[in-house]
């Protein structure tokens, strides 16, 4: 009959659950989210939000509809199906607003911590952006290489040493053109001998003196980290000294670079305005950009070009490759509105999931009009994507007087610098002053001392304790 073929397909079929999302765009209000359930007729499908519960639905079709709010913030939606007995037979987990360039690897084992001597089950899974290629995940306990993987399963099986102290076991991942992408779980820490998930806090600071010029010779022990007011324990730092290309890992007693990246990748954007107030500027805008890409971009860095004016336009995907770069600058015409906020937005969503060292170089003059989105609702969204902005106001209007508190604001949230000109002939100056700041910052990582699994921003202090000498970074983050 037509019902036992139909139950004679679904045993046949792997039990699956997909969640078809918008995962690819920027989302805000109301969304539908379908549940593709194959392989099980299941009893249920729970839907949670952020690790709350959503719905239950009993019956397809397997759908929520649930209302996102106006500011665009990174969500985690996920969906379990339950069989008859109340096990789980299938589920997915999607990160909305998370960006298309989502690289990222997870410690799946160990889930408890062996003793001495015990074998050391070690897995990790690989999300890889589209289009990339992996090169090789390597793993490491605290900084001391275990193994470098070339081919999947990525996963290690060895005795485990005795843990003593804060141990911790670390899985990179790198693409081949050399970014990286770590996860961390705690070892030894929990009396029940549980591992845990931790994520470090990574800090890219730029050092400058009193004139405002780079500097690049300090040491892990000349920084000091407060998170809401606590310091904090620096576990890694390197200093990327890029004027000669060349890293120099400090190493003191307590602590060691981690050893396992060559070059801090960049990820580099300029996004121009091209709104009809821009018209004079355009010409000078492009040479200045193209200068910018030639001279910072390594064989390991990736930049792209944004333009906005009455809406954003990806005009370069991230690319290495400098005649690309200077196709999409070639040729810009001024014309329309500027919606700036609804651009910006855009801008960080497509940052959104790279890893590392990320920086978006804004020339604009800082007005807006008929966006969707309001200033602080971008502000808060650049909070959280963690992407460092520097302003370039151009011919900044002194009305509203918003125009450029907005631009000081947005640099100096996200650890960027904020400038001021009068024509696009003085680019060349500015973006030579972005580019050796790029080449000089420093990272810094904690493991934050605040475990009470509190969601709300904490601010970050970072303070340099030779005299003359201050930095920059970000001045906070959300968990």
């Amino acid at each position: 009959s037509q019902g036992s073929q139909g139950s004679q397909g679904i045993a046949a079929v792997e039990p699956s659950l997909r969640l078809l999302a918008p995962t690819d765009q920027l989302t805000i209000g109301r969304v539908r989210v379908e549940a593709d359930v194959r392989g099980v007729v299941p009893a249920r499908v729970d839907f949670e939000l952020d690790g709350k519960p959503l719905l239950s639905k009993r019956r397809p079709p397997f759908s929520i509809e649930f209302d996102l709010g106006r500011s665009p913030r990174f969500r985690r939606l996920s969906a379990a199906a339950f069989d008859g007995t109340g096990a789980i037979v299938a589920a997915d987990e999607v990160l909305l607003n998370g960006g298309p360039h989502r690289f990222a690897v997870r410690l799946t084992e160990p889930q408890r911590t062996p003793g001495a001597g015990q074998p050391l089950e070690t897995r990790a899974e690989v999300d890889l952006p589209e289009g990339e290629e992996l090169d090789r995940v390597e793993f490491y306990l605290n900084e001391t290489r275990l193994a470098t993987l070339f081919q999947p399963p990525w996963a290690v099986s060895l005795l485990a040493p005795a843990i003593e102290g804060l141990t911790y076991l670390r899985a990179v991942a790198f693409l081949a053109g050399g970014a990286a992408a770590e996860d961390v779980r705690v070892l030894g820490v929990e009396s029940d001998g549980e591992a845990v998930d931790v994520d470090f806090v990574e800090l890219y600071a730029s050092a400058l003196d009193k004139r405002g010029r780079p500097v690049t010779d300090l040491g892990a022990g000349e920084f000091r980290i407060l998170e809401d007011g606590k310091e904090q324990i620096v576990r890694r730092f390197e200093n990327f000294d890029r004027t000669e290309d060349r890293p120099e890992a400090a190493k003191p007693e307590e602590l060691q670079s981690s050893g396992t990246l060559d070059l801090l990748p960049i990820h580099a954007g300029v996004m121009i305005d091209t709104s009809a107030s821009m018209v004079e500027e355009l010409a000078d805008a492009e040479v200045a950009a193209h200068r910018f890409f030639r001279e910072v971009l390594t064989p390991v860095d990736r930049a792209a070009v944004i333009t906005f004016a009455d809406a954003p336009r990806l005009a370069v995907r991230f690319t290495n490759k400098v005649e690309v770069l200077a196709g999409g600058l070639a040729g810009l015409q001024a014309e329309g509105e500027t919606r700036f906020y609804d651009s910006l937005a855009f801008a960080l969503h497509y940052f959104s999931g790279v890893r590392g060292k990320r920086a978006l170089i804004l020339l604009t003059d800082g007005d807006d009009s008929e966006s969707r989105f309001r200033f602080d609702e971008v502000l808060e969204y650049a909070r959280r994507t963690g992407v460092t902005i520097y302003a370039i106001g151009i011919n900044v209007p002194s009305k509203p007087v918003d125009a450029g508190v907005h631009l000081d604001q947005l640099a100096r949230e996200t650890g960027g610098r904020s400038f001021r000109i009068r024509r696009a002939n003085e680019l060349a100056s500015v973006y030579a002053t972005i580019r050796e700041e790029l080449r000089s910052q420093y990272l810094l990582a904690y493991q934050s001392s605040r475990l009470d699994g509190s969601t709300a921003f904490r601010e970050i202090t970072l303070e340099v304790l030779r005299p003359g000498v201050s930095a920059r970074t970000l001045s906070g983050y959300y968990p």
